[in-house]
């Protein structure tokens, strides 16, 4: 049954936009396919948990003075990566848990109404990349070019205090439930 969420139900659910019920098929399915593996992974997360949340919040600070002073509607927070998303970088990379930077991602949901959507998230974009400084090559435009799913978003990686790269996504509420709960659950 995991070999068959793995192959055939998790990425039906990515392919309409369930990305929830995808992630959770995914650890779910390696928790009883690789279980050595996703209890050591699991233990390093629960290990160092502490350290990132405070790196998280170092991090946040200026961004949430920022955007207030700029009169955003926002919502900020750290979002952790699956155990099966680190697995799967661990084994394509060739690394270690250590080396994997992005164990997390900066969520920034934008109250916006639809007309001004776009606008918003390039605004929220300018004051990341004015506070951090963004990696060029990582910049993930997904406003304009929205992907096969209705998955809207921009996605950029900057350079956070003590010199470690961190993934910051930003989106509207709208283009939040898609990206959660899928298209139709939106209409």
């Amino acid at each position: 049954i995991s070999s068959e969420t793995v192959y055939v139900y998790a990425p039906l659910a990515h392919r309409m936009g369930l990305y929830n019920i995808k992630t959770e098929m995914e650890d779910l399915a390696m928790k009883y396919l690789e279980p050595g593996t996703y209890k050591e992974i699991a233990r390093k997360l629960s290990e160092t948990r502490r350290e990132r949340t405070r790196y998280i919040n170092e991090f946040i600070k200026p961004l949430q003075d920022k955007l207030a002073r700029a009169g955003v509607d926002f919502e900020i927070y750290g979002r952790p990566k699956s155990i099966h998303s680190i697995w799967n970088k661990i084994k394509k990379k060739g690394v270690a848990f250590e080396e994997v930077y992005d164990l997390f991602a900066i969520r920034i949901i934008v109250d916006s109404p639809p007309e001004k959507e776009k606008e918003d998230c390039w605004k929220v974009y300018s004051i990341i990349t004015d506070e951090y400084n963004p990696s060029p090559e990582r910049l993930r435009d997904w406003l304009s070019n929205p992907k096969s799913n209705g998955y809207e978003a921009l996605h950029t990686t900057v350079m956070g205090p003590q010199g470690k790269w961190v993934e910051v996504q930003i989106r509207t509420k709208r283009m939040n439930e898609i990206a959660e709960k899928g298209l139709a659950a939106h209409w």
